[in-house]
C-alpha cells in the first residue's frame, strides 16, 4: 500500500492541474472585433455599441459561457487583427470566401445576404448591371462590392470611400451613378434617411454568407457553431433578426454551411 499511494497523489495532482487549465482558458476574456458603422448589423451610437451582430453575439456568449470585451473597427484592420491574434473572433458583416477561409477559421454560417445596386431614386437609364457602361460606381472599399465591381467591364470608374455612407452621400449629390454594397445596409439607410432619394434596382447580385471570423485553428470555432445552432433552434436567433430587420429570417444557422 505505501507503493500506491505516491502514484495515486501524482495522478489527483494531474487531474487538478488539467482542470485549473481548462478552467482558465475557459475564462479567458474573449477580444471581439465589431464593426464601427456597419448599421444595422453593428454599430456605435453615443459611445453604445449597438446592432444584430452585438445583440447576437451577446446571446452567443450567454450560451457558449465566454466572457468577452467588443473592439470597434474598420474591417481592413480587424480581419489582420483577428489573422494575427490580437483578436480572438469578429463579427462584422463578413463574407465567408476562399481567400478568408484560407487564413482565418469561420463557425457556421449565420446570415444569407448579397450585394445590390443602388441609383438615385429619379435615375431610370440604369435598371441592371449591364447600364453601368460608362458610369462611375461607388461602395467601399475592401468589400466584396469593391471586388465585384472591380470585374466589371466597361465601368468609367470605381470610388472606394472608407465608410459607405459616403458612398450614399456621393450618390445623393449626384458625383457618382451607382453604388454597390451589401443588401442589409443599403436596406437600413433607404428606411432611415435614403426614402425618396435613392432606390435599389434589378435582383440580388451576388449569394454571399456572413459567418463569425476566428483566428486559425481557434479552440472556440466549434462552441461558437454549437451555440448557433441552440439559438436557431430554440427562437433565440428569429427573434433577435425579426427586431433589427422586421422580417422573418429566410434561413437559420445550420440550414446550410
Amino acid at each position: 500500500m505505501s507503493y500506491r499511494w505516491p502514484k495515486m497523489w501524482m495522478i489527483f495532482k494531474l487531474l487538478i492541474l488539467v482542470l485549473l487549465l481548462t478552467s482558465c482558458g475557459t475564462n479567458k476574456t474573449l477580444q471581439v472585433g465589431i464593426e464601427n458603422n456597419l448599421k444595422p448589423l453593428s454599430y456605435v451610437e453615443n459611445e453604445e455599441k449597438k446592432g444584430f451582430e452585438v445583440e447576437l453575439w451577446d446571446a452567443i456568449a450567454e450560451e457558449a459561457g465566454f466572457e468577452y470585451k467588443l473592439q470597434p473597427m474598420g474591417m481592413g484592420e480587424m480581419l489582420q487583427a483577428v489573422e494575427s491574434g490580437k483578436l480572438d473572433v469578429a463579427i462584422a458583416g463578413i463574407t465567408v470566401k476562399g481567400d478568408r477561409a484560407r487564413k482565418l477559421d469561420f463557425a457556421i454560417p449565420y446570415y444569407d445576404t448579397g450585394l445590390v445596386l443602388v441609383t438615385a431614386a429619379d435615375n431610370q437609364d440604369i435598371q441592371s448591371t449591364k447600364d453601368l457602361d460608362k458610369k462611375v460606381v461607388a461602395t467601399r472599399i475592401g468589400t466584396t462590392g469593391y471586388e465585384y465591381i472591380g470585374r466589371q467591364k466597361g465601368i468609367k470608374e470605381v470610388k472606394a470611400y472608407p465608410d459607405i455612407a459616403q458612398a450614399y452621400q456621393a450618390l445623393i449629390n449626384k458625383q457618382v451613378d451607382a453604388v454597390v454594397f451589401d443588401e442589409p445596409n443599403v436596406k437600413y439607410f433607404i428606411r432611415n434617411g435614403g426614402q425618396g432619394k435613392v432606390k435599389t434596382v434589378g435582383k440580388v447580385l451576388t449569394n454571399e454568407q456572413y459567418g463569425i471570423a476566428l483566428t486559425k485553428k481557434s479552440n472556440y470555432t466549434g462552441r461558437i457553431s454549437r451555440a448557433l445552432e441552440t439559438l436557431a433552434k430554440n427562437g433565440t436567433y428569429e427573434r433577435i433578426y425579426m427586431k433589427w430587420f422586421n422580417e422573418k429570417p429566410t434561413s437559420l444557422p445550420g440550414d446550410k454551411e
